[in-house]
């Protein structure tokens, strides 16, 4: 039984020492301004309350559980997000605290709705371009006099 103990936690300390060395590799790796914005959103997550830290793994969770194509699209969001302005920004949360203060069906239904105006908005901007595309190419084809 002692062998068994001492050879779990020889294997233990063996993965410890491997992930610390990784750690200091990528910490060496990294710019001073790195290791700085490091440092400051370790102490900003110590700082937080447990409940909000809980919460932000529970999302951690979620993200790493979603397939890659939504992680893309759910990243790409987040950098047109980023992209607004301030009062934007505001207007859209307001925008999303409306959506969560309706009942559920109103919700979906809002949102189902929302999602086949742009859908026939990206078709029909689609079809101008093929529309343009097909004159061009009746353009090009007409003997020239």
């Amino acid at each position: 039984m002692k062998n068994v103990l001492f050879a779990l936690l020889l294997t233990v300390c063996a993965a410890a020492a491997r992930a610390d060395d990784a750690s200091r590799a990528r910490w060496e790796a990294m710019t001073p301004a790195e290791r700085e914005r490091v440092v400051e959103n370790y102490q900003r997550w110590k700082a937080m309350p447990e409940e909000r830290r809980a919460e932000i793994k529970k999302r951690h969770e979620r993200f790493s559980a979603l397939p890659p194509e939504e992680k893309q699209a759910l990243r790409q969001r987040w950098k047109r997000f980023q992209k607004l302005t301030p009062e934007q920004r505001a207007q859209l949360r307001e925008r999303f605290k409306k959506l969560e203060g309706m009942p559920r069906e109103k919700r979906e239904n809002f949102l189902r709705e929302r999602r086949e105006r742009i859908e026939r908005r990206q078709e029909n901007r689609q079809h101008r371009g093929e529309r343009r595309e097909q004159r061009g190419e009746q353009r090009r084809q007409r003997p020239s006099r």
